[in-house]
């Protein structure tokens, strides 16, 4: 199991932190709580892209969700949307 923080999430992926570098097409499976929520969700991705941020001295992976219950999809869809800037 790796261990990461999310730094940024959308309807179809998410950014993560991590010490460890992980290849570009690289299956994973994701288990995270989205914030006032107490239900675990479990999605399977793909990184997309991935680069080591010398500031943090940390890996930035950007994740593709490949595979998520339609809940679990409302429910992101439902926090990125209120949670997004206004314009």
């Amino acid at each position: 199991m790796l261990n990461g923080a999310a730094v940024d999430l959308s309807r179809g992926g998410m950014r993560i932190t991590t010490t460890t570098d992980l290849p570009a097409g690289q299956p994973i499976v994701l288990r995270f709580t989205l914030p006032n929520s107490d239900r675990e969700m479990l999605v399977r991705a793909k990184i997309a892209l991935t680069f080591y941020d010398n500031a943090s001295k940390r890996y930035v992976h950007g994740v593709a969700f490949t595979q998520y219950t339609s809940s679990d999809h409302e429910k992101i869809a439902a926090f990125v949307t209120a949670h997004q800037p206004s314009k």
